[in-house]
C-alpha cells in the first residue's frame, strides 16, 4: 500500500538575495486529496547543500505554463517573498514534478486572492 503522505514538487528558489525551499506536501487516500505548497526560508549554505544533494532549482517563467496532453499544470497559490510576488504553479508529468513561479504585481495578486486563490504560507526564519 502506498504511503498516504509524500513530498511532491520540491525545489530551491533564489528570490533576490534570499533562498527558499518550495515544497508540496501530498496527502492522498480514498476520498482525500490534499496538496498544499509551502515556502521555507533557507540559508545560502542550506540551499547550496540541498542543490548539491539533487534538489532542483525552481523554474521562473515570464508567462503561465500551459498544460499539454502529457503535462498537468495547477495554480497552487500566490507567494509573497522578499518583496516580490509570484503565482506558483505545480507542473507535473511522468518525468517531472516541479514548481514554476511567474512574477506578478500587487493588483494581480489581490485579484487572484479575491477570487479564491490561496496565499502560500512562508516560514520566514531559517531552521
Amino acid at each position: 500500500m502506498a504511503q498516504p503522505i509524500t513530498i511532491g514538487a520540491n525545489s530551491i528558489a533564489k528570490i533576490g538575495n534570499r533562498s527558499f525551499l518550495i515544497v508540496e506536501v501530498e496527502a492522498k487516500t480514498t476520498g482525500v486529496e490534499i496538496d498544499p505548497v509551502f515556502g521555507v526560508r533557507t540559508t545560502a549554505q542550506q540551499a547550496a547543500a540541498l542543490l548539491r544533494a539533487g534538489v532542483r532549482r525552481t523554474k521562473f517563467e515570464d508567462s503561465d505554463p500551459k498544460p499539454t496532453r502529457t503535462t498537468k499544470v495547477e495554480l497552487k497559490g500566490v507567494l509573497f517573498a522578499n518583496g516580490r510576488i509570484f503565482k506558483v504553479f505545480d507542473v507535473e508529468n511522468t518525468k517531472i514534478d516541479i514548481s514554476v513561479l511567474v512574477r506578478i504585481n500587487r493588483a494581480q495578486a489581490q485579484r487572484l486572492i479575491r477570487n479564491g486563490t490561496r496565499i502560500i504560507k512562508v516560514y520566514r526564519k531559517p531552521f
